[in-house]
């Protein structure tokens, strides 16, 4: 059994993209693919990914059905600073049939999203819908005893739920 990403103490990007990688291969229900061209350096991020979902169903070579997405590791604010595992909706580069679902799914949760919010920031004049990982996988994600594929599990079926909303 291969030994987990020990994330809480490496914080590895490199670690965390290649985890990513392989859940992002996992999922068949949407065809998604890494987008490498925007800018990591977001004030907002610590670790993460920017993500595109590719709707194929219209068969038309049209950018705006792409929905871009951050998936990130961080820690909450406040005096813990916990760890926490999130994925985001932007505003400002998420097509509105994406957003317009992800921003009525603010206040619900589900099996892997132990709450999703909205946040709106007036100086940025930014908008942002979060999904964050429920607190019994956050603690199997960040077990320090974790395998790697119990970590490609969770990631695999925490964006697989998130998805599956949209």
């Amino acid at each position: 059994m291969e030994k987990g990403l020990n994330l809480s103490l490496t914080k590895s990007l490199a670690d965390f993209e290649a985890l990513l990688d392989k859940a992002i291969e996992s999922i068949s229900s949407k065809k998604l693919s890494i987008r490498h061209d925007l800018d990591n350096g977001n004030w907002k991020f610590q670790i993460g990914r920017y993500v595109e979902i590719i709707d194929d169903s219209n068969n038309e070579d049209d950018e705006s059905d792409e929905a871009i997405f951050w998936i990130g590791l961080d820690w909450e604010s406040g005096e813990k600073r916990e760890p926490c595992l999130w994925l985001e909706f932007d505003a400002g580069t998420c097509p509105a049939k994406y957003w317009d679902k992800a921003n009525k799914l603010v206040g619900t949760s589900g099996q892997y999203c132990s709450k999703i919010d909205f946040e709106f920031v007036q100086a940025y004049m930014s908008a942002w819908v979060h999904f964050y990982l429920n607190e019994e996988y956050l603690g199997k994600f960040y077990d320090e005893n974790a395998s790697l594929s119990t970590q490609k599990e969770i990631l695999t079926g925490f964006i697989n739920e998130v998805l599956g909303k949209l």
